[in-house]
This record gives C-alpha cells, structure tokens and sequence, in this order.
C-alpha cells in the first residue's frame, strides 16, 4: 500500500487558510489591504462580538466586473503580478492571490461590488470555498465583503480562538496601524455598533495620529523628515518624546512603502538612537515611515506579509540611527512643569516664587500631603526604637539575586546573621535614597524605597486577602487616553481592578476617568501605573500567552511606582520603619527580590582607615 496520499481539495484549502487566516484581524487585515489596492478614498470596517461571526469591509474603490468577481474566490488569483518577475518590484500590499480563496474556505462570504461608471454591480455568494450563487444587483461603487460565522467548519480552529473582546482588541490594534500607514484614507471602524474611530483621510499623519492617541499627544511629539538620494531611503513620521516611553515596543509602528511591518533591524536602530535618552527597560514611542526602492526591500518572506528583509541591511541601521540621533539632539526635551492632584491635594511639583501669595498655599498643600503620606501604614510606634543586626554576605547576594531575579517575592536568597539587639540613633540621609543608622558597633544603610515598597506590597496583600482595600478618592479625576484596544483591555479586568481599591467609569470615546485609587499608593504616579500595567498585559496578550489577570502582577507594578526613591521621609516614618524591620513584619526584599538594609561593622571600617589590622 503506497504510504504517500494526493490530499483533496478541500483539506488543501484548509490548509492554505490556516497559514493566511489566523484569527478574525487576519480576515479584517486581507480584505482592507483589497481595499486600500483598490484605490479607495474611503473604507469602513464593521464587527460584531469580535468579528468572529460578523464581519464587514465596505470601501469606494475601482470595485470588480462579474467576471472578476468569481474568478476572485480561485487560489492564486490576482490583479497584482503577472510572473514571478514582478515579485521583485511590488507595490501593492496584497500579491499572492490567498486571501479571499483562504478567506471563504472557513466562512461564509457574499461579496456586492460595482466598478466605477457601471449601471449595475454582482453578488456573489461563497461557503466554504463553494460558490452558491452570482447575481446582477443594484449596489454601489465599489467593493463590500461580508464574512460571517469564521471557522464555521473546522471547529477545532474556533476553539483556538480568544474571548470575543479580546479578538476585538486585535482588530482595534490591527485598525489603529492601519490608520496611522494611510492618513490619506478616511477609515471607520465601529464595533458592537458603536464607532471607535474615525480618521479624516486628510493626508496629515498627525491627524492621523490624535485620531488613534487622542489629543494629548499633539505636544509630545517630534517630527521627522529626512532623505538620502544617493539610496533612494526616506524617513518621515513622529518621534514619541520621553514621556511617551513605554515598558514594551507596542508603541513602536513602522511601515515601509505604506505596508506595516515588524522588524528588529527598525527596531534596534530607534532605540539605539533613544539609548541615553530614556531610562532603563523603558522603550520610545514612534511612527515612522520608510520609504525604500522595491528593489531593495523584500515583503515575500512570510504569508501574512508584516516581516521584511532589506538588501542593504547596515546602510538601512546606519541610516535611520544618524537622522533618530540628529532629530533627538536637535529638540532637547525638559520636561514641562505640571500641576497634580494627588489624593485631593494640589501639588506643585516646582512652586513659582514670582508669584505672589502662592508660597503660603504651597506650604499648605506640601503640610496637607506630609500628614496624609504619615498616616499610610507605620505612624503608630513608640519613641525609642530599637533594631537587630543584620549582616548581608555580598557575593552570595550577586548569586542568588541572578538566581531568583524573575521568581518573586517569598524566595529566602539572602544570608542574614542575627545578633543580639542594639540602641540605635538616624544618622541622616544620603544620596536621597540611604537612610544611615547607627548603631553599638554597626552602620545599617536602608534603602528607603525599597523599605516602602515592600511595606505597601505587604499592606496590599493583607487588605486584599481580607477584601478591605481602602480606597481614596481624586478630585479631580485622571482622565486616561487610550487606544481602543487599551480601553478594553480594561474593561475586561474592571473586576480586578475594584478589588484592589481602583474606581474607573468610562469618560467617552477611548478615555476613562480614575476617580479612586488605593489609600496606600499616596503619591503615585497614576497614568505611568496604568500605561505600565496595559504594557504588561498587551505584552502578553500578542506573545499568545493565557493573560491572567492576577492581583499579585498589579500589586507589583503599584509597588513599584507608589514611592520614589528621593521622596523624603519624616523621622517617626524612619523610626517605624526600623522597628517594622527588627518585628519581621517585612521581609528583607523588595517585592523584586533586591535587599532592603546593608551593613557594616566598626570592625570593618576600622580596618579600612587601617586602624587595626
């Protein structure tokens, strides 16, 4: 019996649509990409819980005859190239004639078109690759695809899918790219019937960009427009300044010849320029246009077309890291002194003196806030304190931080020597950071905000393992601009959200208001916290992992922004904080496992100003 089998048609189309038809945003991005070759003005984008049984792309472009319109469903159809020769020069997004074959093998799909100047127009109707009928009808200029009931037929695919609301946030993603690669066309994109966005198709990328990011963004961004003739490469777009910097590259948007794409080599060269401008692990913000001979860029690398190779990859890098470079040195960024309300209490963050009168409120709002920050959690100790000795070994620190560096919170890593307990007096403050304690015959240097961190980490973990997470109210409320697919990525953890003592409502369009924040995140900085969390999940969430939205990730990225390392502390503060040490009522790590006191003996610093040997 021959062991090799011819495989049928059908399990061929099969096939072939899984390697182009990945989830419902595949379905949305094959047939705007139609749209858009088709020379539309205008395209409208249409879906309903998610896409996966609903999905509809109307566009006003050249549109089809009959006889195009059937030839349309075949595999390997298409108006883009004739040979294979013409795979070295394309310049339409769409080629290798898949996406509708693909598309109609696992849906049901009518098509209604009309080419420009014709009395009538044909409906065609496609299920699962079979076509059922052709008719002549009365519709408009142009092309409309109606997908319904994705992966209708092959139900071990639609298992694979996410939740409809996470699908949804795919394709708001998928839409937010597309707008910003064509601000020449007017995209609408509504969902569930309500319009998210709505791009003016003006040709202004900037208009292009506020319609996805919203208003706040207009100032702060830098333009870039820079050539090289002798190449053939341009660059234009927008640079993100620092205070768009993210936790990951979602941020990061590239199109080369009007096509998104994903690619390290754009990548390493904007952050590469970005190197001494943006603090560790945080990533720029961007969207950046390139525009490259067709002769020197490759797009036929993978079916779904968003991975390119350039030819001349180091003049490519070089390039595009010289004009980044120049651009950032050329608008030098300080950042803008801003009023805050923090927990109710208006805050300067650098008070002007010219003003006359102010001062007194300043004070009074800087008292108002002391008195809050005192009441967090460690106000309540008697004066005279007292602290153990703890001696940390250095080099089995640096090993085991390495070891345990992504496993959390409970891990025992760090050797502590525990000695008879001493008087101790503060010392003071250095580096705005150590607090120096003094005791018998030690000096313990504490790292403040670690101390702090772990503190709240510790206060939110009790309250939220009793439910009784105390929540402050802001009046003001922050006001978050988000993407679309960033609004709802909130919307489906609200429920964790309220545990932790988070109060949000909607504020229209993709915005929400922050109206309360958890009682013991006095201080924190509110939109980077959310920014920061979004980050995390998205992250996730396009890695194709299981998003758990757990409480514990939250409480570790509030921790980590609810205290700065320069913010002052009181004495009582400092004091309790040492008796909250000496109690065990706080680990000797940070919630990320860095240590939180070091010291050093009078036998030791003795024996560096070689008082003894």
């Amino acid at each position: 019996m021959p062991k090799i089998n011819i495989l049928d048609e059908f399990t061929i189309n099969q096939i072939a649509a899984g390697e182009v038809v990945e989830r419902p945003a595949s379905v949305v991005k094959e047939l705007v990409e139609n749209s858009i070759d088709a020379s539309s003005s205008a395209i409208t984008i249409e879906i309903k819980d998610g896409g996966i049984p609903f999905i509809r792309v109307t566009d006003n472009g050249e549109g089809m005859d009959q006889q195009d319109a059937r030839l349309c469903f075949e595999r390997h159809a298409t108006s883009k190239i004739r040979s294979s020769d013409d795979l070295y020069e394309i310049r339409s997004l769409g080629f290798r004639g898949e996406a509708l074959a693909s598309i109609a093998a696992i849906s049901q799909v009518e098509i209604f078109t009309r080419p420009r100047n014709s009395l009538s127009g044909t409906h065609v109707i496609n299920h699962g690759g079979n076509v059922i009928s052709v008719q002549e009808v009365g519709c408009p200029e142009g092309t409309t695809v109606i997908v319904r009931n994705i992966f209708y037929n092959t139900p071990a695919r639609l298992k694979f899918l996410k939740a409809p609301r996470t699908e949804a946030a795919y394709i708001s993603d998928l839409v937010a790219k597309l707008i910003l690669a064509h601000p020449e066309i007017s995209f609408r994109y509504i969902n569930n019937g309500k319009a998210v966005y709505h791009s003016s198709g003006n040709g202004d990328l900037l208009s292009a960009i506020i319609s996805v990011y919203g208003r706040d963004v207009r100032e702060q961004v830098i333009k870039i427009d820079r050539s090289d003739d002798k190449s053939g490469l341009s660059l234009y777009g927008y640079l993100g300044r620092p205070s768009l910097a993210r936790m990951n590259r979602n941020h990061q948007s590239f199109f080369v010849n009007g096509r998104y794409v994903k690619s390290s080599l754009l990548s390493r060269s904007l952050e590469d320029a970005h190197r001494s401008y943006l603090p560790l692990h945080h990533f720029p913000w961007a969207v950046l246009h390139i525009s490259i001979p067709t002769s020197q860029v490759d797009v036929n690398v993978h079916p779904a077309k968003t991975e390119v190779r350039f030819r001349k990859e180091e003049e490519v890098y070089s390039l595009i890291f010289q004009w980044i470079r120049e651009t950032l040195e050329a608008h030098p960024y300080i950042p803008d002194i801003k009023h805050e309300v923090i927990q109710g209490v208006n805050r300067l963050d650098a008070p002007n003196q010219d003003e006359g009168g102010d001062d007194d409120k300043v004070d009074a709002g800087s008292q108002q806030l002391k008195l809050k920050q005192e009441q967090v959690s460690f106000l309540t100790r008697p004066a005279k304190q007292q602290v153990k000795h703890v001696y940390i070994d250095a080099d089995s620190f640096e090993r085991q931080e390495k070891k345990y560096a992504n496993e959390g919170l409970d891990q025992e890593i760090y050797v502590h020597n525990i000695n008879e307990l001493v008087n101790f007096k503060i010392v003071g403050r250095i580096f705005s950071t150590y607090v120096i304690v003094e005791g018998e015959d030690s000096v313990f240097f504490i790292d403040q905000h670690a101390a702090h961190e772990r503190l709240i980490y510790e206060e939110l973990q009790a309250s939220l393992a009793q439910r009784k997470v105390a929540s402050q109210q802001l009046v003001p409320p922050v006001i978050l601009q988000l993407s679309h697919d960033e609004y709802m990525l909130i919307e489906e953890a609200m429920d964790i959200f309220k545990s932790l003592g988070f109060e949000l409502e909607p504020f229209g369009g993709n915005a929400w208001a922050v109206r309360g924040i958890p009682a013991v995140l006095s201080g924190a900085s509110i939109k980077e916290l959310f920014y920061n969390v979004l980050d995390q999940w998205k992250g996730e969430r396009d890695a194709h992992l299981s998003i758990a939205f757990k409480p514990h990730d939250i409480m570790k990225i509030a921790c980590k922004h609810a205290v700065k390392a320069r913010d002052p502390l009181s004495e009582r503060e400092i004091l309790s904080l040492l008796n909250d040490i000496q109690d065990k009522k706080i680990p000797l790590t940070c919630p990320h496992g860095r240590p939180i006191v070091v010291t050093i003996t009078k036998h030791e610093l003795e024996k560096k100003f070689k008082r003894i040997q």
